[in-house]
């Protein structure tokens, strides 16, 4: 191990001949590919641990078989679509310095491979990470996202390159990830504090197998594990890093089942005052129709899908286990015959014209619109069709 990093951790290079080396790398760089490289052959470990997950490396060894109808009920097709366009950018960002994203992690691998050399995936599952990031978002950190994913698409080859050079560097690189954590305390702990401490417990334990091990993570992850692996003991619980939050108060599920029931009451309460309900009703059934069958038609979904949605939209509206989306998406899967290498290919793309093309993400588009069609209408009726009702029930 070179001399700087046995100053940084002497207790971890010299106990009982163990020995963990971190190369820090940068994802979309050909300098941390080479560096992969050079040192993985130079040290000759015993394991190389990569930050990667299982469905991560999957992804990017083979064919992704995503069982999109399970994605379809699940309603997590929207943050599924925001991952999909998130690989798309850095897919983009690589293909402007000429490398593959995650070519370090690949790198490493195949040299295990060719080498015989165990190999090990140390990250949290990217699932499990993406539910925690999502859940403790604000709205306001949501909405940074989107406007620096949006600023960083457009960024020239050139700017990129120095970015990349800079955030290598460890000075710059804390300063970066102190501004993060000052700016988006939640997103920093989860998508940096909390993985940070995660792989450096797969570390300690592939420690006590290995005496020789090289592991090749993020520059970004690089600062935080040494500090976990010089400190062991503050190491957190692996279970509490795995949960999935479960928020106490949710207001969106108290008004998943709070808003059927107001838009209900109202109608009960005019059948049993003798007030006609029949223009009502056509209005609810048009008012969540129309939008749903729109949304569908303006993402390019079917005609049929369309209809179906549309039809369902009424009903789906007024029952919070069910979902207008199902219906249209369901269809849209049916009708478009999606294949695994459709599935596939959407992870490959590097446009937005050829991923709006692709018949997977279509369906998850069609999915997607369909509910927020159904979601547009749902809100359209507290003025055009709750109030009225309740005006000519209690004579306001």
């Amino acid at each position: 191990m070179p001399d700087a990093e046995r100053a940084d951790r002497p207790d971890r290079d010299s106990r009982g001949g163990k020995m963990i080396t971190i190369i820090g790398t940068a994802h979309i760089s050909q300098e941390s590919v080479d560096e992969v490289r050079e040192k993985i052959l130079e040290l000759k470990p015993d394991v190389i641990a990569v930050e990667l997950c299982e469905s991560r490396y999957k992804g990017l060894f083979e064919q992704k078989d995503i069982p999109l109808f399970d994605l379809i009920k699940s309603k997590n097709s929207t943050p599924f679509i925001i991952n999909v366009l998130l690989s798309i950018l850095q897919r983009r960002l690589g293909a402007k310095v000429g490398v593959k994203p995650g070519k370090e992690m690949l790198v490493a691998i195949d040299i295990a491979k060719e080498t015989g050399t165990d190999f090990s995936l140390i990250d949290r599952n990217i699932i499990i990470t993406f539910k925690r990031a999502i859940g403790t978002m604000s709205f306001f950190e949501k909405l940074r996202s989107i406007k620096d994913i949006a600023m960083t698409s457009s960024i020239e080859k050139s700017d990129l390159e120095n970015k990349i050079s800079e955030m290598k560097e460890e000075a710059n690189l804390g300063e970066i990830l102190d501004d993060l954590k000052t700016t988006s305390p939640r997103i920093y702990e989860v998508l940096v504090k909390e993985r940070d401490a995660y792989m450096a417990k797969k570390l300690v334990d592939l420690e006590k197998r290995y005496n020789n091990i090289v592991a090749v993570v993020g520059a970004g992850h690089k600062r935080g594990i040494e500090k976990y692996l010089q400190n062991p003991e503050t190491i957190p619980e692996q279970n509490a890093l795995l949960e999935i939050p479960k928020k106490r108060f949710s207001l969106l599920k108290i008004l998943k089942y709070a808003v059927p029931l107001i838009i209900i009451t109202p109608f009960i309460l005019a059948v049993s005052k003798g007030i006609p309900i029949k223009e009502p009703i056509g209005k609810w059934i048009l008012i969540n129709a129309v939008p749903t069958f729109l949304g569908v038609v303006i993402v390019g979904g079917s005609i049929i899908s369309a209809t179906v949605g549309a039809v369902a939209s009424p009903l789906t509206s007024l029952n919070p286990m069910m979902a207008a989306g199902w219906f249209a998406g369901a269809t849209e899967l049916k009708i478009r015959r999606v294949t695994v290498n459709d599935v596939s290919t959407m992870f490959k793309t590097t446009g937005f014209k050829e991923l709006y093309k692709n018949k997977a993400f279509k369906v998850l588009l069609v999915t997607a619109m369909a509910n927020i069609g159904s979601m547009i209408g749902t809100s359209a009726a507290f003025p055009t069709i709750v109030w009225p009702l309740l005006k000519s029930i209690f004579g306001w």
